[in-house]
């Protein structure tokens, strides 16, 4: 892999797949690729000045959180629903800097975890995909950032 591969090369690679909370990269195939993801990511976060990353709890998200979160210095917090009740692992201070990251967001689960983390006492400064959606389009009250929009990663997903 050359230190040059673009978001859409690692995608191609890694691929997209449905998961609990919506779809999922398959971080297995390439860890290299989903470290590629994680910078560009970071770079696109970092004029947020986030101080941690809220992640829902996938397997595959979670490795592309922590590879963001090793970029730009910050920690990661899970999120899981379970029952109807929400959770994050561990607490966020109040007035915390939280970014929301995802493969991509689906049906609900942006808004919800928007809430929990506003609830939870975080200060949510961006919203972050690596690939666009109709529903990260639709956040008007906090930047957003996705790699590659939705209609160029079509072909990614499996």
């Amino acid at each position: 892999m050359s230190n040059t591969a673009t978001p859409a090369t690692a995608l191609r690679t890694l691929g997209v797949a449905s998961d609990t909370y919506g779809p999922t990269i398959n971080s297995g195939r390439s860890p290299r690729y989903v470290e590629v993801l994680g910078r560009a990511l970071a770079e696109s976060l970092r004029p947020s000045n986030s101080e941690t990353l809220v992640v829902w709890n996938t397997p595959d998200d979670a490795v592309l959180a922590h590879a963001v979160a090793l970029q730009l210095g910050v920690t990661v917090r899970r999120a899981s629903e379970v029952g109807g009740i929400l959770t994050l692992d561990e607490p966020i201070a109040r007035g915390t800097r939280v970014a929301l990251v995802a493969t991509e967001w689906d049906g609900r689960w942006l808004e919800t975890l928007r809430r929990l983390v506003l609830g939870s006492g975080g200060a949510l400064v961006a919203a972050a995909a690596v690939v666009g959606s109709d529903v990260l389009d639709s956040v008007a009250d906090r930047a957003t950032i996705a790699l590659l929009p939705s209609h160029e990663a079509k072909e990614f997903v499996r």
